[in-house]
C-alpha cells in the first residue's frame, strides 16, 4: 500500500540488463516483478524521454536525431521538486547527464568523476563549441584551450575536463570514466548522503554495457573487444561464446554489486523501482549490441517494485511509461502520463516500441566500414506493439514479425492505429558526434 505521507522513492536502472539475464541472476531481488515489461525503444536516450516525461520518444522529439532533453513537457523530478521532493541522480551514462539536458529537475546530479565535468555550469561548455569542430583533433584540442583560458569559465576545472578529455582514455584504461560501470563510485558518493523524508534518487548503472568488463574474480573469458556492428552488419568477427559469456559474467557481477547498494537503498527508501532501459542482442538476428530494431531481446526488460509490501509476478503487458506514473502515484503527484500506475491491479494493455534511426555515430560507422549505400536501408524508423495476451509484433527491415504464446488478429492494423494516435514532435537531425564526448562515446562502442 501507498504511503498517505510524502515517500521517499529510488528508481535505478540498470543499463542493458537482459531479461533472461535478470532472471538468472536477481531471484534475491525482492518485490512484485513485471514479467511482461516493455521499454519504449532500443536504447538509452529514448528509453530514459519516456521514463522522465511519460510519452513516447517520437511525442517530445528525443531520440537518436535529437539526444538533447529539450522538450517542453516538465520532466518526472521537475514535477517531483515542484511538489517539495528533493531530487538527486547518480548517473554512470554519458548520455543521461546535464551534458544532454537530463538533469532537469534534479538538485544534485553526480557522476563518475570523468565525466562530471558534463554536469557543471561553471566548466566551459564544450557541447557548444564541439558540435562540429571543422578541424583536425590536435587543432580542434588547441582552439579548445584558447577558448578556455580567454572565457568566462572556471579555468582549472575547464582545463582539467580538456586534460581528461585528451588523455583520459589512455591513462585511466577504464570504461567511459568508471570502474566497471559505476556502482562501486555510486555507494562511495550515495553513503555520504543523508537522506531525508522527501526524497526522489534516479540511478543508472553500466556493468552489462559493452565493453562487458569485470572484476577478475568474476571473469571466466578473455575480454572479447567491442563488437561492432549496425544492425545486421557485423565490421570484422565477434566470438559469440565468448561475448555471451563476457555478458554473462557482468550480469553475474552487477547482481552482487547492486545487492549490496540495493541492501543500502532499503534503509532510506520506501520504494525501489528496478528496471532496465533496454536489452542487448548477442548475435540473435546476426547482429549485436542494441542500436538498430526493436527485437525482442531490445524491448523485452526486467522491472521490480521493492516496497510496499508489494510481492509476487504480475503477467500483464506494462510500459516503462507506467514507472513514470506509479512514482508520480507514490508521491501524490497528479500529472499526465501516457502510463499507469503500477501500484494498483493492472489489465489488459496495449503498447509501443519504436526505433528512430540511426545515430550519428552509426551513420558514420557505416560509411567508415565502405557501407554508406546502406544507411538510408537503416536509417527508417520501425515499431513494435506489445498487447496483454502475450503478444509482441514488431517491424524489421524484411517485414513484420510475431512471438508470444498467443495471436492476435491483424496485428499489423493495430500498431498502425496507435502510431496514429502519436502526437509526434518534428524535430531537426543533429548528424554530428559531439566532439566533448567522443572519448566517452569510444569507451562505450558507439563512435
Amino acid at each position: 500500500m501507498k504511503a498517505d505521507h510524502m515517500t521517499n522513492v529510488a528508481v535505478v536502472v540498470l543499463d542493458t540488463l537482459r531479461k533472461d539475464a535478470f532472471d538468472r541472476h536477481f531471484d534475491w531481488l525482492p518485490g512484485l516483478r513485471f514479467e511482461n515489461a516493455y521499454a519504449t525503444a532500443n536504447w538509452t536516450v529514448p528509453s530514459h524521454a519516456s521514463l522522465f516525461t511519460g510519452q513516447y520518444a517520437s511525442e517530445v522529439g528525443v531520440h537518436a536525431k535529437n539526444m538533447t532533453l529539450d522538450c517542453g513537457d516538465p520532466t518526472l523530478a521537475e514535477q517531483l521538486r515542484a511538489a517539495g521532493y528533493t531530487t538527486r541522480a547518480f548517473s554512470a551514462n554519458t548520455n543521461v547527464t546535464g551534458y544532454f539536458d537530463f538533469d532537469r529537475g534534479f538538485e544534485d546530479f553526480r557522476a563518475p568523476k570523468q565525466v562530471q565535468h558534463l554536469n557543471d555550469d561553471t566548466v566551459f561548455d564544450f557541447r557548444e563549441f564541439s558540435r562540429d569542430p571543422g578541424t583536425s583533433r590536435p587543432i580542434h584540442y588547441l582552439e579548445l584551450l584558447y577558448a578556455i583560458t580567454t572565457g568566462d569559465s572556471a579555468t582549472i576545472p575547464s582545463l582539467a575536463a580538456l586534460a581528461r578529455k585528451a588523455i583520459g582514455k589512455k591513462v585511466t584504461g577504464k570504461h567511459n570514466g568508471v570502474e566497471y560501470g559505476g556502482l562501486v563510485e555510486a555507494r562511495r558518493e550515495l553513503a555520504d548522503i543523508e537522506f531525508g523524508e522527501q526524497e526522489f534518487l534516479f540511478c543508472n548503472f553500466m556493468e552489462t554495457h559493452e565493453p562487458y568488463r569485470v572484476p577478475p574474480e568474476y571473469r571466466s573469458v578473455d575480454e572479447p573487444g567491442m563488437t561492432e556492428s549496425v544492425g545486421g552488419l557485423n565490421f570484422g568477427t565477434a566470438n559469440t561464446e565468448q561475448t555471451k559469456q563476457a555478458y554473462e559474467d557482468c550480469a553475474r557481477y552487477l547482481s552482487d554489486a547492486y545487492r549490496k547498494l540495493f541492501d543500502q537503498l532499503r534503509t532510506d527508501f520506501e520504494y525501489v523501482i528496478t528496471l532496465s532501459d533496454h536489452g542487448e542482442l548477442l548475435g540473435e538476428y546476426d547482429a549485436w549490441g542494441h542500436e538498430h530494431g526493436v527485437y525482442p531481446s531490445l524491448t523485452h526488460v526486467p522491472l521490480t517494485i521493492s516496497g510496499g509490501g508489494l510481492d509476487g509476478d504480475c503477467t500483464e503487458t506494462v510500459s516503462l511509461l507506467d514507472v513514470h506514473a506509479t512514482v508520480l502515484d507514490i508521491a501524490n503527484v497528479e500529472s499526465d502520463s501516457r502510463g499507469r500506475t503500477l501500484l494498483e491491479e493492472v489489465d489488459g494493455r496495449e503498447l509501443l516500441t519504436e526505433y528512430h534511426g540511426l545515430t550519428s555515430w552509426s551513420e558514420e560507422k557505416l560509411a567508415e566500414n565502405g557501407y554508406d549505400d546502406q544507411i538510408e536501408r537503416y536509417d527508417r524508423s520501425l515499431r513494435g506493439y506489445a498487447s496483454s495476451s502475450n503478444f509482441y509484433g514488431y517491424e524489421t527491415l524484411d517485414g513484420f514479425t510475431t512471438t508470444g504464446s498467443e495471436q492476435i488478429d491483424d496485428p499489423k492494423r493495430q500498431l498502425r492505429r496507435l502510431v496514429a494516435d502519436l502526437d509526434i514532435r518534428d524535430v531537426e537531425a543533429d548528424n554530428e558526434i559531439p566532439a566533448a564526448i567522443e572519448d566517452q562515446l569510444e569507451h562505450l562502442g558507439y563512435a
